[in-house]
C-alpha cells in the first residue's frame, strides 16, 4: 500500500512537472536568495531561475548541483558531499558540463516524462563538433552547454527570447566567432587564421534579410548549415548536399552540369599546386579570381558561405556599361526588332547621359559606377511615385519594382562593418569574370558566360520595353490586362533561366535554349499586344481630336446664327 501511494505521488508530480510546476523552496533558494548572503549577479541567480525550463518542470538546483534540498539555513547540511541520495556536486567544471547536462539529457527513461519525442544524442553529438574535440584536447574555451543555452534561466528553444531561438542563434554563435580577442590564435585546418568576420557577413546575406526582414523563421542562419549540437563546417564534398536542403533543383542542376566535372578536376589541380593556388597554372593577363580561392567547394564558391546576397545578373559576364541596359537597351539580333517609341527612347538617352555625366564629376567610374547607378536607378522620378506628405520618401512604382526585383538587377559589390577595425568594408560578388575571360573565343566558360548573359538580356529587355509600351496605353485608358498575361510568363520564364544557369549549358538544344525560347515568344506576345494597344489608344485621340473639331465647328455655327438672329431683330 505504501508503494502504491509513493508511485502515485511520483505520478502526480510528473504530471505536474510536465504541466509547468512552480519552483519549491529548497535549502537553495533559502540561502541563495538573501540579500544577507549574496548580492548582485549573485542574487539574481534565484530570481533568474524562477523562468527556467527545468524550474517549470518542477526541478531544482540540487537536480545539477546535488545535495540536501530540505530547507534549511545551514550551508554544511545542504552541501553534503556524502548525502546519499543525491551528493553535492557543486558547479560543474567546463570540461565535465557536457557530462552534467546529459546526465538527464542522454537519459530516454528520464526525458521521456517530460517529452515522448525528446531527442537524448545532444551529448554524443556535441563530442563530435570542433567544440568537442577541442574541449577533449585539453581547450576548455571552447564553447559548451551553457554558454549557448545559458546555466540559470533557461528557456525553450522555441521560445522568442531564446539565445538558441532562429532569430537569436546568429548573434549567440558570434559572441565568440566574432570576437577577434577571443578568435586569436585560432586557425582553420589549412593554417589559415580563424577568420571572425563570418557575422557581419551573414548579416548582409539573403538569408538574414529574410530572417530578420520578412521574419521566416525558415531561412537558414548558423545551426542550419553548421549543426547545433554537433557542430562541424559542412566538407567540400557535402557542400551542395548542405544548400541543397533548400535550394534542391539548383544543387541537382550544378552536379549534372560540366562545371561539376571542371570543379572535380581543379580540385586535383589544386592539391598538386600546394599553397600557391591558382597562380601554380595561371599568370596575367588571365583572369584571377578576385576572391581568396583555396578550394573549389561547388556553391560556396560562387556565392559565398556567410554573405550570400541575393544572387543578380551583376554575377555573370560581360555586364554593359550600366545596368540601366538591361531593360533600355536592346541587345543581340532581337534589339530592335520592336523598336522602343522615339519620345520614349530620347527622354532614356537623355537621362543616361545626365546620370553619367554626374558620376564622371563625382570621379566615378567602372564598376562603382555600375553600383552607383543601380542605386540611383531606385531614386529616379522616372521610376518612383511622389513622396507621401508625412515621410517625405519616394516608393518604387509597382511595375518597375516588380521588374527591378524579378530580373535580379543588383551590384557587383556590398558592405559590411569590419569586426576587427569596426570600420566599413566593401565586400565582392564574384562574377564570371573573375575566372574566365569572356573576350577570349578560346575560353569555354567565357564564351558559355556571354551566352547565358546574352540570351537572359533579350529576355529582359523585350519584357520591359513591352511593359513600357503597355504602360502608356494604359495610362492613356486603354483597357491591357489581357497583355499583362503575357508579361507575367515572360517575366517567369526569365526567372526560370535564373535557375538554369546552374546548367551552365546554354547551347542549341540544351534546357537553357528552350526557356529562353518560351521567354522571348511571350515577350513578343506582350509587344504586339502593346503595339495594337498603342495603335487603339492613336485612333482614340484622333477620333476625340475630330469629335472635338466636330464640337467647336459647331458651336461656332451656331454662335453665327445667334450673331445672325440678333442683327435681324435688331433691324426689326
Amino acid at each position: 500500500m505504501r508503494s502504491l501511494s509513493v508511485a502515485l505521488l511520483l505520478g502526480l508530480a510528473g504530471t505536474a512537472a510536465a504541466l509547468g510546476a512552480a519552483p519549491v523552496t529548497t535549502s537553495c533558494t533559502t540561502c541563495h536568495a538573501s540579500a544577507d548572503w549574496f548580492s548582485g549577479e549573485d542574487l539574481a541567480i534565484v530570481e533568474r531561475f524562477q523562468d527556467d525550463v527545468h524550474a517549470r518542470r518542477g526541478l531544482g538546483c540540487q537536480d545539477c548541483h546535488g545535495g540536501n534540498p530540505a530547507p534549511t539555513d545551514d550551508p554544511a547540511a545542504a552541501m553534503d558531499p556524502s548525502y546519499r541520495p543525491n551528493p553535492y556536486r557543486g558547479v560543474a567544471a567546463r570540461a565535465d558540463v557536457p557530462a552534467s547536462c546529459g546526465r538527464c539529457h542522454s537519459d530516454p527513461v528520464f526525458m521521456k516524462r517530460f517529452r515522448p519525442d525528446a531527442r537524448v544524442d545532444q551529448e554524443r553529438e556535441y563530442w563530435t563538433s570542433h567544440h568537442g574535440r577541442a574541449l577533449r584536447r585539453g581547450d576548455d574555451a571552447v564553447a559548451t552547454c551553457v554558454d549557448c543555452h545559458g546555466s540559470h534561466g533557461i528557456l525553450e528553444a522555441h521560445d522568442p527570447r531564446a539565445p538558441v531561438y532562429p532569430t537569436r542563434v546568429a548573434e549567440t554563435c558570434g559572441a565568440c566567432h566574432a570576437d577577434p580577442r577571443r578568435m586569436a590564435g585560432r586557425r582553420l585546418p589549412d593554417g589559415r587564421p580563424l577568420p571572425v568576420d563570418q557575422l557581419a557577413l551573414w548579416r548582409r546575406s539573403v538569408h538574414a534579410q529574410a530572417l530578420h526582414e520578412r521574419e521566416d523563421l525558415t531561412a537558414p542562419t548558423c545551426n542550419d548549415c553548421h549543426g547545433n549540437h554537433g557542430a562541424t563546417p559542412p566538407g567540400l564534398d557535402s557542400i551542395a548536399l548542405v544548400c541543397g536542403n533548400c535550394h534542391g533543383r539548383e544543387a541537382d542542376l550544378f552536379r549534372a552540369s560540366p562545371k561539376r566535372q571542371g570543379f572535380d578536376a581543379h580540385q586535383e589541380l589544386l592539391a598538386e599546386a600546394g599553397g600557391e593556388g591558382c597562380a601554380a597554372c595561371h599568370a596575367p593577363p588571365e583572369p584571377q579570381a578576385q576572391v581568396a580561392l583555396h578550394a573549389f567547394s561547388e556553391c560556396t564558391t560562387c556565392h559565398g558561405n556567410h554573405a550570400v546576397v541575393r544572387p543578380t545578373i551583376a554575377m555573370l559576364s560581360p555586364l554593359p556599361t550600366t545596368p540601366c541596359a538591361f531593360c533600355h537597351e536592346g541587345s543581340g539580333p532581337l534589339a530592335d526588332e520592336v523598336p522602343e517609341p522615339a519620345a520614349k527612347a530620347l527622354s532614356y538617352q537623355t537621362l543616361r547621359d545626365a546620370l553619367l555625366a554626374e558620376a564622371s564629376v563625382q570621379g566615378i567610374a567602372e564598376e562603382e559606377r555600375f553600383d552607383w547607378l543601380v542605386d540611383r536607378a531606385q531614386e529616379l522620378v522616372t521610376h518612383t511615385t511622389e513622396p507621401a506628405s508625412e515621410s517625405g520618401r519616394r516608393e518604387l512604382r509597382p511595375e518597375f519594382a516588380r521588374l527591378f526585383s524579378k530580373f535580379r538587377i543588383g551590384k557587383r559589390h556590398f558592405l559590411y562593418t569590419d569586426p576587427v577595425s569596426d570600420r566599413p568594408a566593401r565586400g565582392q560578388v564574384v562574377g564570371c569574370q573573375d575566372c574566365h575571360d569572356a573576350g577570349n573565343a578560346d575560353s569555354r566558360g567565357g564564351a558559355v558566360a556571354a551566352d547565358v548573359l546574352q540570351r537572359m538580356r533579350e529576355v529582359i529587355g523585350l519584357t520591359a520595353r513591352a511593359e513600357r509600351i503597355l504602360l502608356a496605353a494604359r495610362r492613356g485608358g486603354v483597357e491591357t490586362r489581357g497583355a499583362l498575361l503575357s508579361i507575367d510568363r515572360a517575366v517567369d520564364a526569365e526567372i526560370e533561366l535564373q535557375v538554369l544557369v546552374h546548367t551552365f549549358a546554354a547551347g542549341e538544344g540544351s534546357a537553357f535554349a528552350a526557356k529562353h525560347a518560351d521567354g522571348v515568344a511571350h515577350a513578343r506576345a506582350a509587344l504586339d499586344s502593346g503595339r495594337a494597344a498603342l495603335r487603339e489608344l492613336g485612333n482614340r485621340r484622333r477620333g476625340l481630336v475630330v469629335a472635338l473639331a466636330f464640337v467647336v465647328l459647331v458651336l461656332v455655327g451656331l454662335a453665327l446664327k445667334i450673331h445672325e438672329l440678333g442683327r435681324g431683330g435688331s433691324d426689326g
